[in-house]
């Protein structure tokens, strides 16, 4: 028993409101801000097929069929959002507009639709769906709204040191973070079927950079084939371990 009661579910103050978006669903959960031992509380979770034209719509469906989302929390949006770009932070705040610029530059939005993420001297830019934006700042006021990849650099680009690559991997798709000490010299996510595509396109970064898979050190966010992976970097030289 967690020893909550009726009325600590019901305190809104006493949670907070995580929204992961998805091009392919969207989850939910609270986390007490309390109680920090306390599993997260699913509050639902919805796949749906990947359709640009169509995720705004799912996206609302899914919201307004579980109105407990729309309840007075604290609330973190994370975007998994495949078509994002890095950029440095100074440029933005030298040029009125530099994101909507720099994105459709690459990727083809309305620029009333790019969204951003700032940390520190890097700035993400993204938009997986017209019209995403306004909804979120319409229906969640005051959420943290965050890219997914942005997420990740926040956490780790404090820890450990040298060249170390971080891989998460979900379905359809891998997410690669390349670090070296506390610089950010890459990420992005890219479509995968099989752990032979997450060794391959890993390679490949790494490659890129002038690195090679035994002198980056690789950690690996559990998920089922992590042990696969992780033996798999490792009969090719790699320095590999899954993390929490």
């Amino acid at each position: 028993m967690n020893g909550l009661t009726a009325a600590d579910f019901a305190d809104t103050g006493q949670w907070r409101l995580i929204v992961k978006l998805y091009h392919g669903g969207i989850s939910a959960h609270l986390e007490n801000t309390i109680h920090k031992d306390l599993e997260p509380q699913l509050l639902f979770s919805e796949e749906w097929e990947q359709d640009p034209d169509t995720l705004l719509r799912h996206i609302e469906n899914a919201v307004y069929d579980h109105p407990r989302v729309l309840d007075d929390f604290s609330a973190r949006i994370i975007v998994f959002d495949p078509k994002t770009i890095f950029f440095p932070t100074h440029l933005m705040e030298e040029h009125d507009g530099a994101e909507e610029t720099f994105y459709t530059a690459v990727y083809e939005a309305d620029p009333a639709d790019v969204m951003t993420d700032t940390f520190g001297s890097v700035t993400a830019a993204y938009s997986p769906a017209p019209g995403l934006k306004g909804f979120l700042s319409r229906t969640f006021p005051g959420a943290k709204v965050e890219s997914h990849l942005m997420e990740y650099i926040r956490k780790f680009s404090s820890q450990d040191e040298g060249v170390r690559m971080y891989v998460t991997v979900r379905k359809g798709e891998a997410d690669f973070v390349l670090l070296n000490n506390d610089e950010l010299l890459t990420a992005s996510t890219h479509p995968v079927k099989a752990t032979e595509d997450v060794v391959y396109h890993l390679a490949n970064i790494v490659e890129v950079y002038g690195f090679s898979i035994p002198e980056t050190a690789i950690s690996i966010l559990p998920y089922e084939g992590a042990e696969e992976l992780e033996s798999k970097l490792s009969s090719i030289g790699g320095e590999c371990k899954i993390i929490s």
